[in-house]
C-alpha cells in the first residue's frame, strides 16, 4: 500500500540513470547524484522511492529517500531503505534524462521482478548484518554531514532562505566579517552574533544571564593559568581574511584561483507573519512580519601570474568587487619552487541595518593549475626542516622514513586545508582548498590474515587453529612448534623482502631502512629461541606453562563474553555457543610477545634476567584497542605457572607467594583492568582445583589468587576498616560514597551475576579474610558461595584489602605506581617481595612489626591451638609489567626511576650463583625516546616490539586498512575565530545529539554508538562549565531544536536527561557503575504510529548514558566499545594524550571525534591549519618521555623513600618500626649494600661519575644523621611516633607538610614531590560584613553638578 510521504502526499516514484559513483566510499550505493541544484527535484521528498538504473537501463537497485542535499551544480540524494538487484535485470519502467517520474501503481507492480522483493519488503539500512559495517560508516556519514549543515551551512542549499534569524546566529563556523567590523568592534557580540534586536526562540538559553548568541553576550573565555586570555572579551575579532600558503613548481607560470562564498540579502516579498498566542484568552494574532535572508551564490575564477612579490588585490565576481583575493610570491628555492600565499578579503564596509549583507559566509578558496595545461600536478611538498648532520636524530629519521607517503602540500591561515594528491606521485598534488570544517579519517590498524590479500601464511595459521588458545593447549611437542614455526619462517621471508626494497622503492633512507631491517632480524631471532625452549625435551616445564598459559586464556575470554552478555541482559546464553575458535584465538602480535617473553621467564639465568647491562626490557608498542593486555595477560598466566611447575629452585619457596607485579597510573584504569585480569586469574583456579580432584598437584595446594593494591581512599588499609565498609553498606541510613571499599567488582568476572556488596561480601576479622562471593544463588558458580564457602579461599579469589595483601600476598598484584612509595612506611610491604620467615596458620605471613599476631594462638572458638612456623623464603616477584609506560614521564616517572632501584633489588634472589632479577615488560600505544626512558625507569635496554617496517602500513605483525576497505576513525576539526568557547560547544554538542536523535530515529540500534556524546576536557574547571551548559543550555536547545521557523534538516529534539561524569571527583565506588552504565545501548523500538523508533526504559532499569563528560581519566584503559562519538574540548596538553583519549571511541564501530580548537590559543590554531597532515601522521608528533631519576633535584626529594625502603624491607632488624633505632654504624653491611645498588645504578643510567658521586655523598649524610640520631641516650628512634611507648619515641621520617622539607621527608605518594598547603577555614569565626546598600545613581544637571 502506497504511504504518504514527509508532505503528507503519497510516495512518489521516480527513476534515475547513475552515471557514475558519487564516492569510493564503501556505501556509495546508498546515495545517488543529480546534475543540477535543488530547485530542479523540489518534488522529490522524504519517503519517495527511487529506481537506480545504470546507462544501459539495467537495474542497481532500489531506495527510498532520507533527506538531499544539494551544491552548486549537483544534487545527492541519500536513502534509508535499500535493496540491490539480485541479478542483472533490465528495467521495464520508461526512463527519460537523468531522472523521471513513474506511475505509482506500475512502479510499485514492477518493482518484484526486478529486485526480487516487493517495496514493503526492502529492509532498512542497518537490519543487514552482512553489512554492518557499510551500514554503520553509512550514519557516520549522515551524521557528520547534518552536523556540517548546522555548524556551516548552506543548510538548505546554494539559494536557501533563513526565516526569523540572523545568519550570523545561524552559522557558527565560515563567517568573514566586513573589514570595518573591527573598528566597530563593540557593537558586537563576542562571536560577531547579530544586534538587530530580535531574539530567535531556539536561542533562548538559561545557563548565563544573557543570550550566549547576542550581542550583549560578551562571553569571556574563562582564562587557564598556563593559556593566553581569550582576546575577545572586548571587540569582535572575527577574522576578515582567510587564506593559505603553498608550493608550486617552478616551470608553473601561473595558477589558477578559484574563489566561492555566499552573500545573504534581505527578502521582502513574502507574506510570512509572526504568530502571538494572548497568554490571557489563548487567542492568536498576527505580529510583525517575518525576516527572510536569501542566499546568493557568489564566487569565481582568476589566473594569478607567478611573478615574485605582491599578489595585488584583484576581485573574482564584478558583482561582488568588495571581496578581492590578494597575496604574496616568494622568490624561488634552491629546486626553483615557490612559495605562494593567497587571501581571500572582505573589504566590504558595514552598513547600519541589515548587517549581515556585508558579510561573507561558507568562503571556499581553490588553487589549480590553470585549464590548457599537460601536467595538473604542479604542487609539490612543503620543505621538511634538515636535521643536524652532526648529531642524528635517528627515531626521527626512522619516523620521517615510515611516513614518506604522508605528504603536507600547504598550510592555513585561519582556516584548514586539502590537497588531492596526483595518482602517480604522492609528492604532487593536483588541487589544494581551503576547508572551514576538516575531517581526516585515521586507518583502522589490525592484524593480518583476515582478508584477502593478506600473507598465506598468517591466513594459514588461523584457518589451521594454530592462533587458537584451546588447540595450542592440547597440542603435542612436535606439532606445536611446527605450528609456531610457520610465523617465524613466513616473519624471516617478509625481512628478505622488506631487505631488498631498500634502493628500490625506499629511497633516500638508506640507513634508516638497515636499522629497521636489523631490529626485525633480532625480534625474530628472538621469536625463535623461544620456540627452541618450547621445543626442548629435557625440560618439559616450559611446555606445561605454555599449555596451562593458553588454556586460562581460553577459559578467559569465552568466560569474559558470557559474564559481558549476562550482565547486558542475555540470561539465555549458554558456553557451549560462545566456545568457538574466533573468540578464543590469539592474534600473531600476541602470542609472538608471549614467545619473546618464554627464554627469560623459562631459564632464570637467562641474561635479560641477569645482566644489567644487556637485560632487554620488552615494550609492547600497539595502537590503543589492539589487544595489548590481552598480550601480556598471557605473559602474566606462564609466569605464575612456570613457577609453580618449576618447584623450589635455590631453595625459595616457588608454590606461593608473589609472581606477577602488574602496574598502573590511574585509578581508573587500575579498576578497570582488575576487573579484566581478575577473569583470568578465575580461570586459572578452575584448572588448578580441577586438577587437584584428578590428582595432579603440580600447581599446588595455594589458590590462585589476585591483589588490588592502591590508594585507601579507594580500598582498605586494614580488615576492621573492610569490616567497617561493609557495615556502613549495610546501614540505609549512611552515606558513604566517598570511603572506601573492598567491593570494588560490581559483577562476577567469570558468570556476569550482580554483587551486591551488602549481601555478597563477608569479613571474617578473626581470620584477617574478606570475601567476595558471587552473587549466583543457586551455587551454579564456581565461584559462588555454596561451592566455595568451605576452600582456603572462599569467593572470587580476589584480595582487596591491605593487610591481606601482606598476609597472604597474591599471585598477580595490580597495583597503581603511587602506591610502591608506601615501602618505607609500612614495614609490611616486605612480604610482597618474598622476605618473609615467619608465619602463622591462622592469618598467613607475619613480620615483626605485626600487633594483633605473633603467630602464637590458644584454642579457641575461632580455631585450634596454633604455633608460629619457620618457613623457607619465598620466591620474590618473577615478572613486573608496566602498562600506559608513556604516563611514566615528567615528575611521576623521575620519582618512580628512583624507587625502581629498590623494588629491582629487592626482587633479586639468588641461583646458581647469580642474581636473578624480574623480568620487565611494558606497553603503550605512543612512544617516542623509549630507549632512554627505559634506562631511566628500569635500568634495561630497550626492545619495541612489533619493530616497525619501512612503511607505516605494515610491520608483519600489524597493517593499516584503506579506509575504503574498512571503516578508520575519523577526526573532524571545528575552530570559530572570534566565537567564545561556551558559545562554540553549546552549539557543537546540541548538533551532536540532535542529529544522532535523528538517525537513531529513523536507522534504529546502528545509530546507537552516535547517542552516547562523550566530551574530552583538559582540566575539570573548563569540564565543570560544560557540565553546567549540559544540564541547561544543551538541554533546552536540543529539545526546542525544531520549534522555531528556522529550517535544521538533518536534528531532531531530543530530551538530553542522563548526563555524568568521570573524574577525580567520582567517588571510586561509583566508578564501576558508570563504565558498566556506559556499556548500556539505547533500546530501539520501532513505533508503527509515530514511524519512528524510540526508546522506552523499565521502571527500575539501568538507563543509557547521553553525555557522559571526562578528564584524562579517560584517556587510558577505559574500553568501553561501543561509545562512538566524542568531542575534545581544545588540542590536549600533548599529542600522546590526543591519541589515547580519542582512541576511546570507535573500537567496534566507526568513530568520530569532534576537536573544538580555540582560535585564541596558538597551539590549536597552528593544529586547525594543518589539521590533516597532522592526523595522517600524528603518531609522528608524539612528545619525547623525559625522566631523570638521579638529578639533584630529584634525589633531595625521592632518594630517602627509596633508600629507606631497600634498607627497610630488605634486612630483618630494621624492619620494625621500631627497628630505625637498630642502625648504630655507618659502615654496616646494609648500607654498603645500599650505597654499592646505587652507585652502579646511576653509573649505568646517567654514565656520569659526578652524578655517582652526588649519589653517594647523598646516602652518606643520611645515613650519618640516621646513625646520629640513634647514638642519643634515652629515647628510641623508631619510623612513625606510634604504638608502646610512644612518649620516648622520636619519628625518623615524616610525611610532606607544612614544615620545610628535609633530608628525612618521605613522600607518601609518589606524586608529592612538592609540599602542599592546608587551607582552613572556620566559618564560625566569619561576621557578616557591612550592611548592603544599594548604590544612588547621580544624574548630571546642565551645570555639571550633582542633583
Amino acid at each position: 500500500m502506497e504511504e504518504p510521504n514527509k508532505n503528507n502526499l503519497l510516495s512518489a516514484a521516480y527513476i534515475v540513470i547513475q552515471e557514475q559513483a558519487v564516492t569510493s566510499l564503501p556505501f556509495v550505493q546508498y546515495m545517488v547524484q543529480l546534475s543540477g541544484q535543488k530547485n530542479l527535484f523540489q518534488s522529490i521528498a522524504e519517503g519517495d522511492w527511487v529506481l537506480v538504473v545504470n546507462e544501459e537501463q539495467t537495474v542497481l537497485g532500489i531506495g527510498r529517500v532520507y533527506r538531499q542535499r544539494s551544491g552548486l551544480n549537483c544534487t545527492t540524494l541519500y536513502f534509508d531503505k535499500y535493496q540491490k538487484a539480485e541479478a542483472p535485470i533490465t528495467s521495464s519502467l520508461p526512463a527519460k534524462g537523468q531522472i523521471s517520474r513513474s506511475e505509482w501503481t506500475a512502479f510499485s507492480e514492477a518493482v518484484p521482478s526486478l529486485i526480487g522483493k516487493t517495496l514493503a519488503e526492502v529492509p532498512l539500512i542497518g537490519i543487514d548484518k552482512e553489512h554492518k559495517d557499510m551500514d554503520a560508516v553509512y550514519v557516520r556519514e549522515l551524521l557528520q554531514l547534518a552536523v556540517t549543515d548546522d555548524l556551516l551551512g548552506p543548510a538548505n542549499g546554494p539559494q536557501e532562505q533563513i526565516f526569523d534569524m540572523s545568519v550570523r546566529d545561524r552559522y557558527l563556523v565560515g563567517r568573514l566579517a566586513p573589514r570595518d567590523a573591527f573598528e566597530k568592534g563593540d557593537d558586537y557580540g563576542v562571536d560577531g552574533s547579530a544586534d538587530d534586536g530580535e531574539e530567535p526562540d531556539d536561542l533562548v538559553v538559561k545557563a548565563q544571564e544573557k543570550n550566549i548568541d547576542s550581542s550583549a553576550a560578551n562571553v569571556k573565555p574563562e582564562p587557564e593559568s598556563n593559556e593566553e586570555v581569550d582576546a575577545a572579551s572586548n571587540q569582535s575579532l572575527i577574522p576578515s581574511s582567510i587564506g593559505f600558503t603553498f608550493c608550486v613548481a617552478g616551470d608553473a607560470m601561473s595558477v589558477a584561483i578559484d574563489v566561492q562564498w555566499g552573500r545573504y540579502e534581505r527578502f521582502y516579498d513574502h507574506e510570512m507573519y509572526k504568530i502571538y498566542r494572548d497568554p490571557v484568552t489563548g487567542e492568536e494574532k498576527q505580529g510583525q512580519k517575518v525576516k527572510i535572508w536569501q542566499r546568493i551564490p557568489c564566487g569565481g575564477l582568476v589566473n594569478v601570474e607567478l611573478k615574485t612579490g605582491v599578489i595585488n588585490p584583484v576581485s573574482v565576481d564584478k558583482e561582488n568587487p568588495s571581496v578581492v583575493i590578494q597575496g604574496t610570491v616568494r622568490k624561488p628555492n634552491e629546486n626553483g619552487d615557490r612559495l605562494v600565499t593567497v587571501f581571500m578579503v572582505n573589504t566590504r564596509t558595514e552598513p547600519e541595518s541589515n548587517r549581515d549583507m556585508a558579510w561573507v559566509f561558507q568562503p571556499e578558496i581553490t588553487a589549480k593549475a590553470i585549464d590548457g595545461v599537460e601536467n595538473s600536478a604542479i604542487f609539490r611538498r612543503r620543505q621538511v626542516i634538515q636535521e643536524n648532520a652532526k648529531n642524528p636524530d635517528l627515531e626521527r629519521e626512522s619516523l620521517e622514513m615510515i611516513y614518506r607517503k604522508q605528504v603536507e602540500f600547504a598550510v592555513g591561515h585561519g582556516v584548514a586545508v586539502h590537497a588531492d594528491v596526483a595518482k602517480d606521485n604522492v609528492e604532487l598534488a593536483t588541487e589544494i582548498k581551503t576547508i572551514i570544517l576538516p575531517d581526516y579519517e585515521v586507518p583502522i590498524t589490525e592484524v593480518p590474515g583476515l582478508r584477502e590479500g593478506d600473507r598465506p601464511a598468517l591466513k594459514s595459521m588461523l584457518k589451521e587453529g594454530y592462533l587458537d588458545m584451546q588447540s595450542l593447549a592440547e597440542m603435542d611437542r612436535v606439532e606445536l612448534v611446527a605450528a609456531l614455526k610457520v610465523m617465524t619462517q613466513d616473519y624471516a621471508v617478509w625481512i628478505v623482502e622488506q631487505s631488498m626494497r631498500v634502493g628500490v622503492d625506499v629511497h633516500g633512507h638508506d640507513a634508516a631502512a638497515k636499522r629497521v631491517v636489523d631490529s626485525c632480524k633480532l625480534i625474530n631471532e628472538r621469536l625463535e629461541e623461544g620456540i627452541s625452549v618450547l621445543a626442548d625435551e629435557t625440560n618439559s616445564d616450559a611446555l606445561d606453562a605454555f599449555r596451562f598459559a593458553n588454556e586460562a586464556m581460553a577459559k578467559q575470554r569465552i568466560q569474559s563474553i558470557y559474564a559481558l552478555e549476562r550482565r547486558r541482559g542475555n540470561k539465555s546464553i549458554t558456553i557451549e555457543e560462545l566456545n568457538k575458535p574466533k573468540n578464543r584465538s590469539w592474534r600473531s602480535f600476541q602470542l609472538a610477545f608471549l614467545l619473546l617473553s618464554i627464554p627469560a621467564l623459562a631459564k632464570p639465568e637467562h641474561k635479560d634476567r641477569t645482566d644489567p647491562a644487556e637485560a632487554f626490557a620488552d615494550l609492547l608498542w600497539f595502537p590503543t584497542g589492539g589487544g595489548k593486555t590481552e598480550a601480556y595477560l598471557g605473559v602474566a598466566a606462564f609466569t605464575m605457572a612456570i613457577r609453580r611447575f618449576q618447584g623450589n629452585l635455590g631453595g625459595y619457596d616457588a608454590s606461593r607467594g608473589l609472581a606477577v607485579i602488574m602496574r598502573y597510573t590511574l585509578r581508573l584504569l587500575t579498576l578497570q583492568q582488575f576487573q579484566r585480569a581478575t577473569a583470568l586469574i578465575c580461570a586459572m583456579e578452575v584448572i588448578r582445583r580441577d586438577a587437584l580432584v584428578k590428582g595432579d598437584n603440580q600447581l599446588g595446594e595455594t589458590p590462585f589468587t589476585i591483589g588490588l593494591w592502591v590508594g585507601n581512599k579507594v580500598t582498605p588499609g586494614t580488615t576492621q576498616a573492610s569490616h567497617q565498609a561493609i557495615k556502613d553498606i549495610r546501614n540505609p541510613d549512611k552515606f558513604n560514597a566517598g570511603s572506601s571499599s573492598p567491593a570494588q567488582l560490581t559483577s562476577c568476572p567469570w558468570c556476569g551475576e550482580e554483587i551486591d556488596p551488602g549481601k555478597h561480601v563477608e569479613v571474617n576479622t578473626d581470620k584477617l579474610q574478606t570475601v567476595i562471593y558471587c552473587g549466583d544463588k543457586k551455587a551454579r558458580c564456581e565461584f559462588s558461595k555454596g561451592k566455595t564457602a568451605k576452600l582456603a579461599h572462599p569467593g572470587i579469589p580476589a584480595i582487596m584489602v591491605d593487610e591481606e595483601i601482606y598476609h597472604r600476598p597474591p599471585s598477580m598484584m595490580i597495583a597503581t605506581v603511587d602506591k610502591f612509595a608506601m615501602m618505607a612506611w609500612r614495614g609490611a610491604t616486605r612480604n610482597l617481595f618474598g622476605k618473609a620467615s615467619l608465619e602463622c596458620e591462622r592469618h598467613g605471613l607475619i613480620w615483626t612489626d605485626e600487633k594483633c599476631c605473633s603467630g602464637n594462638h590458644p584454642q579457641s572458638k575461632i580455631g585450634t591451638t596454633t604455633k608460629v612456623k619457620v618457613i623457607l623464603p619465598i620466591r620474590p616477584p618473577d615478572l613486573i609489567i608496566q602498562d600506559e609506560f608513556h604516563l611514566i614521564s615528567g615528575p611521576l616517572g623521575t620519582m618512580v626511576g628512583l624507587y625502581e632501584t629498590a623494588v629491582d633489588e629487592l626482587s633479586g634472589w639468588e641461583f646458581e650463583g647469580k642474581t636473578i632479577k624480574p623480568k620487565i615488560i611494558a606497553s603503550t600505544a605512543t612512544v617516542r625516546k623509549a630507549k632512554e626512558q627505559v634506562n631511566g625507569v628500569f635500568m634495561r635496554k630497550v626492545s619495541i616490539f612489533p619493530p616497525h617496517g619501512l612503511d607505516i602500513e605494515d610491520n608483519f605483525f600489524s597493517v593499516q586498512r584503506p579506509v575504503t576497505e574498512h571503516f578508520g576513525r575519523r577526526y573532524m576539526g571545528v575552530c570559530s575565530p572570534g566565537s567564545a568557547r561556551p558559545a562554540v560547544l553549546i552549539r557543537v554538542y546540541t548538533a551532536f545529539l540532535t542529529a544522532s536523535q535523528a538517525l537513531f530515529d529513523r536507522f534504529g540500534q546502528v545509530a546507537d554508538p552516535y547517542m552516547t556524546s562523550v566530551g574530552y576536557f583538559n582540566s575539570l574547571r573548563e569540564l565543570g562549565g560544560m557540565k553546567r551548559l549540559a544540564e541547561d543550555d544543551v538541554q533546552t536547545r536540543s529539545y526546542r531544536v525544531q520549534m522555531s521557523l528556522v529550517e535544521r534538516p538533518g536534528l531532531e529534539q531530543r530530551s538530553v536527561n542522563n548526563i555524568k561524569e568521570l573524574t577525580s571527583r567520582v567517588s571510586s565506588q561509583d566508578i564501576p557503575k558508570y563504565l558498566d552504565q556506559l556499556e548500556v545501548k539505547f533500546k530501539a523500538e520501532y513505533d508503527s504510529e509515530k514511524k519512528k523508533y524510540i526508546t522506552k526504559w523499565d521502571k527500575g532499569e539501568s538507563r543509557a548514558i547521553d553525555v557522559v563528560l571526562a578528564t584524562n581519566m579517560l584517556s587510558v584503559g577505559v574500553d568501553v566499545n561501543r561509545l562512538g562519538l566524542m568531542a575534545v574540548n581544545g588540542q590536549p596538553k600533548s599529542t600522546a594524550e590526543y591519541i589515547q583519549a580519542t582512541s576511546r571511541v570507535g573500537r567496534s564501530f566507526p568513530g568520530l571525534v569532534c576537536t573544538v580548537l580555540t582560535w585564541a590559543r596558538p597551539r590549536d590554531l597552528s593544529h586547525y591549519e594543518t589539521f590533516e597532515h597532522y592526523h595522517a601522521t600524528f603518531y609522528k608528533h608524539v612528545e619525547a618521555q623525559s625522566v631523570t631519576p638521579f638529578s639533584p633535584r630529584a634525589m633531595d626529594r625521592g632518594l630517602t623513600g627509596a633508600m629507606l625502603s631497600m634498607m627497610r624491607l630488605g634486612d630483618d632488624d630494621l624492619n620494625a618500626n621500631d627497628g630505625a633505632s637498630t642502625l648504630k654504624q655507618t659502615n654496616s653491611i646494609i648500607v654498603k649494600d645500599v650505597l654499592k645498588t646505587f652507585s652502579d645504578r646511576v653509573l649505568i643510567v646517567e654514565e656520569n661519575s659526578s652524578s655517582e658521586q652526588l649519589a653517594q655523598a647523598s646516602i652518606k649524610q643520611r645515613v650519618d644523621d640516621w646513625v646520629k640520631k640513634t647514638a642519643v641516650a634515652g629515647r628510641t628512634v623508631a619510623y612513625e611516633k606510634r604504638g608502646e611507648n610512644i612518649d620516648s619515641k622520636v619519628a625518623l621520617i615524616k610525611p610532606p607538610g607544612i614544615n620545610e622539607w628535609d633530608r628525612f621527608t618521605v613522600p607518601m605518594s609518589m606524586r608529592e614531590v612538592e609540599p602542599g598547603v592546608k587551607l582552613q577555614m572556620n566559618t564560625n569565626k566569619l561576621d557578616d560584613g557591612p550592611d548592603w546598600k544599594p548604590q544612588v545613581k547621580k544624574v548630571k544637571t546642565d551645570e555639571g553638578s550633582a542633583e
